[in-house]
């Protein structure tokens, strides 16, 4: 039996799963599942031990954007890029069987493969997200409500309940004019298709070569240089910054080639990129605090310490945010190294390179 945690939607999904297998004419009386990792979500998926595997995904529809994953989806596979099949789903339910990909994700692959070769295949498909038609599917803008919304996450979760860094109106000032030109800097960039959390452990290497693309419910229209940093100053994998740098002025490149963006000056591209990696990575320390707190997911504490590295990478570059840089020194880093859980982990993610 799976458990859900609530006994009586653990039945409904068993039956639920049993009718669905069973009208596909799939073998359903002795139906076994392996879960697999969950992820920052609250959306739980089991392995089915059908021919081919399926997984089983419960995604609560109160938490969960289940109408958008499979309307996008739908959208995403009309256009050529590889998601999963969605074979059945149970809107008021959040249950769903879906395609599965296997377990080899973009992360795992890059370590005991050419990273070289799955990054450019990682641009190739990049190109072609932000070069899909925005008209052709409804998206929310990613519009200064949203930006704002999402580094308030850094102020509430990290600042005050992770590091209780009592509040000041000289750091709140400090503070809110970073915010202004951090959404500055996401409105005067070409607005695109964008993932929105196009990273290691949303690309999946399916046994034919390909990358399979999981997690595209939040997409909307937004910055163009947004899913270039979730690839290349991903959370959970720390690249040499010269290569990243070269990198992402190919990528420039190539936007400018296919007439996605007219000639842009590379310092231009660059802030563009290093802003929006501030703000995504602002954000992400508030979410990795509230899924510490609040979900008691532990485990993204150890990806805290890259995540600041990347931080200061940017705000130490900027004479624009010294003051910043500054504080976020003085205030924030001296509170984390009285942190024990921070003292025990600093020295394994933000040292050295995965790939």
């Amino acid at each position: 039996m799976i458990d859900l945690g609530d006994k009586n939607i653990s039945i409904r999904f068993m039956d639920w799963l049993v009718h669905c297998l069973s009208s596909k004419l799939i073998e359903a009386n002795d139906i076994k599942f392996q879960k697999i990792s969950s992820d920052a979500g609250f959306r739980r998926y089991f392995r089915l031990n059908t021919n081919p595997t399926l997984i089983a995904v419960y995604a609560p529809p109160k938490k969960e954007k289940n109408l958008s994953f499979v309307k996008i989806a739908a959208f995403l596979k009309s256009s050529g890029i590889l998601v999963p099949k969605i074979l059945a789903v149970n809107f008021n339910e959040g249950f769903l069987i879906i395609q599965d990909f296997g377990d080899t994700t973009f992360q795992i692959a890059g370590t005991s493969s050419d990273y070289e070769a799955l990054y450019r295949h990682a641009d190739n498909l990049l190109l072609q997200f932000q070069q899909l038609s925005i008209v052709d599917v409804q998206l929310p803008l990613f519009n200064k409500k949203m930006i704002l919304d999402e580094v308030h996450l850094f102020e509430e979760w990290f600042l005050r309940k992770t590091l209780e860094v009592p509040y000041s109106a000289e750091a709140q000032e400090l503070l809110n004019n970073t915010y202004k030109k951090l959404i500055g800097n996401f409105l005067e960039q070409p607005q695109v298709f964008v993932h929105k959390d196009y990273h290691s452990r949303n690309l999946m290497i399916v046994p034919n070569g390909q990358i399979g693309v999981l997690d595209f419910q939040d997409a909307l229209v937004g910055p163009i240089s947004y899913d270039l940093v979730s690839l290349y100053r991903d959370c959970y994998v720390s690249l040499d910054p010269q290569y990243v740098d070269k990198k992402i002025l190919a990528h420039k490149k190539c936007l400018e080639i296919n007439g996605v963006i007219v000639d842009v000056a590379p310092a231009t591209f660059k802030r563009w990129f290093d802003l929006t990696g501030l703000q995504r990575h602002l954000k992400v320390l508030g979410i990795f605090s509230r899924l510490a707190i609040r979900d008691r997911k532990m485990k993204y504490l150890g990806d805290i310490p890259l995540v600041i590295r990347y931080v200061r990478e940017v705000t130490s570059a900027y004479k624009e945010f010294e003051r910043f840089d500054t504080w976020f020194a003085e205030t924030v880093e001296s509170k984390l190294q009285t942190k024990k859980w921070f003292k025990g982990i600093q020295n394994n993610k933000a040292k050295g390179n995965i790939f």
